[in-house]
């Protein structure tokens, strides 16, 4: 962390010493083992850029990252790697290698090509259908349907992942049941209110989650977690319980997701009978 923070330092302090050419817009390239990666590049201010990464044959949701442009050059610094790359001449392509987050070299260089209307690569190619549910005063989530049959599941992301992150899983499921997939407030294509803890706390998520079942007609849904939403897990069932047929914790039982603390620490207690919510913890994640 100490080296990637030098980094960051580092850029800060570069001379902006040659006019910044156009990295503005979608660049699209391959690794050597052949993963598609797409990176989109957006100016935010005089000498700075953002840059989300989306290697889509592996993760569905993007990576953000900050970048500044001197030049030619281009360094985008993303949370575990920074990558540095040339334009051009002609303004088509980007030549460049990573340093991953010790500031040792990348093991896997990376040259990108600009997207054309043509040529883009499409980001969400998962056999699933999009709605938005609103579930405030303006606010809407996206939802996922994968299809299936059988009892309604619906799947909830981590912290910092939209639902999207199921896009391999969820199809492995549909044979038994039928899966949706809730992105949070806050992320990925559903709304983004101010971020005040009224907005934001367990409860205003599990009512949001609540708000979803009404809207889809789901009699009572099993809901499944991963990380993070074990709180919207816990707070759904316990606002409501006679709308949740059960839950399971996919490595979400942590403290945030105590229902209540007077009744013992979950990790300890599989499965969890309170008399109104059956909770089942899975030690693993999907």
């Amino acid at each position: 962390m100490q080296r990637l923070l030098a980094i960051v330092i580092l850029l800060s302090a570069l001379p902006a010493n040659a006019p910044a050419q156009n990295f503005a817009g979608v660049w699209q390239g391959r690794t050597t083992s052949g993963s598609r990666t797409v990176l989109k590049l957006a100016r935010t201010g005089t000498d700075r850029w953002s840059a989300v990464e989306h290697v889509i044959d592996k993760e569905p949701d993007g990576f953000a990252g900050s970048a500044v442009v001197n030049g030619s050059t281009i360094t985008i610094v993303f949370f575990t790697a920074t990558y540095v790359g040339h334009l051009s001449a002609d303004g088509a392509s980007i030549t460049g290698a990573w340093i991953d987050r010790y500031g040792q070299p990348g093991s896997d260089p990376e040259d990108f090509q600009r997207a054309t209307r043509a040529t883009a690569w499409p980001l969400d190619v998962a056999a699933h259908t999009v709605r938005f549910v609103t579930v405030d005063t303006n606010v809407r989530v996206e939802v996922l349907d994968w299809g299936g049959t059988g009892r309604p599941l619906v799947m909830l992301s981590g912290g910092g992942n939209s639902a999207h992150r199921y896009d391999r899983f969820a199809p492995k499921l549909t044979a038994t049941y039928h899966v949706y997939g809730i992105t949070r407030r806050g992320l990925g294509a559903s709304s983004v209110p101010p971020f005040t803890s009224g907005n934001y706390q367990s409860d205003r998520l599990g009512a949001d989650v609540l708000a979803v079942i009404d809207s889809l007609k789901l009699q009572h849904p099993v809901l499944v977690g991963h990380s993070f939403a074990g709180a919207e897990l816990s707070s759904a069932c316990s606002q409501s319980p006679e709308r949740v047929g059960g839950l399971v914790y996919l490595d979400a039982a942590a403290g945030y997701a105590y229902y209540d603390t007077s009744r013992g620490d979950l990790l300890y207690r599989e499965p969890w009978i309170n008399g109104r919510c059956r909770l089942a913890h899975a030690s693993k994640s999907a």
